[in-house]
């Protein structure tokens, strides 16, 4: 679980509810495609030694092959690199005051955003297709009120249950603000 010491601008009695990151099947998905790209020239080669063994025989094969090897296995780590710095960056925080969005783009880039929970106004909870059905995960929409911005988790676990929990969390802020403001004023 994440402390608070962590979170910007916390109150004192702020606790985080959630810390969510996508779904395992989706760093799953980068394995296998790593695991496709890296096998890929291994079974080329092999099969132009069946087919052109002339060609792979060739004095300048080796010294040719060891370069594109090099560059192409590099691209693919570096490729691979990215991606699961994407995927372990990409965070969802909900605490008991707000809802926090950090979001990795490209391996310099990170965005924040947060959103207070009493300006949410419409969670709802999408899971599409059979992998999604079976593993329990999909997208959580968040729309806050009176503005366009709208947050969305993508591909985290248990997306109804997150669902559910904001909105509860946001009912039970709004309950909490209208009991703290002064007797005869109307917080809207």
């Amino acid at each position: 679980m994440l402390d608070k010491s962590h979170l910007t601008n916390s109150k004192p009695e702020e606790k985080t509810v959630l810390f969510l990151r996508r779904h395992w099947i989706s760093i799953m998905k980068l394995v296998f495609i790593t695991l496709v790209a890296v096998i890929a020239p291994l079974a080329l080669r092999l099969m132009l030694g069946y087919t052109a063994p002339k060609l792979i025989a060739a004095p300048s094969a080796d010294a040719i092959s060891a370069v594109f090897f090099s560059m192409y296995y590099l691209a693919v780590l570096t490729f691979f690199f990215q991606e699961f710095i994407d995927y372990y960056l990409d965070t969802w925080i909900v605490t008991t005051e707000r809802i926090i969005d950090i979001e990795q783009r490209g391996l310099f880039n990170r965005v924040s955003s947060e959103m207070h929970l009493p300006s949410v106004q419409d969670s709802s909870a999408e899971i599409t297709g059979f992998l999604q059905t079976f593993l329990d995960y999909g997208n959580v929409h968040i729309q806050s009120a009176g503005e366009e911005q709208r947050f969305v988790f993508r591909n985290v676990p248990h997306p109804e249950r997150v669902r559910v929990t904001i909105l509860k969390l946001a009912e039970q802020d709004r309950l909490r603000e209208e009991h703290q403001a002064p007797a005869g004023m109307s917080n809207k």
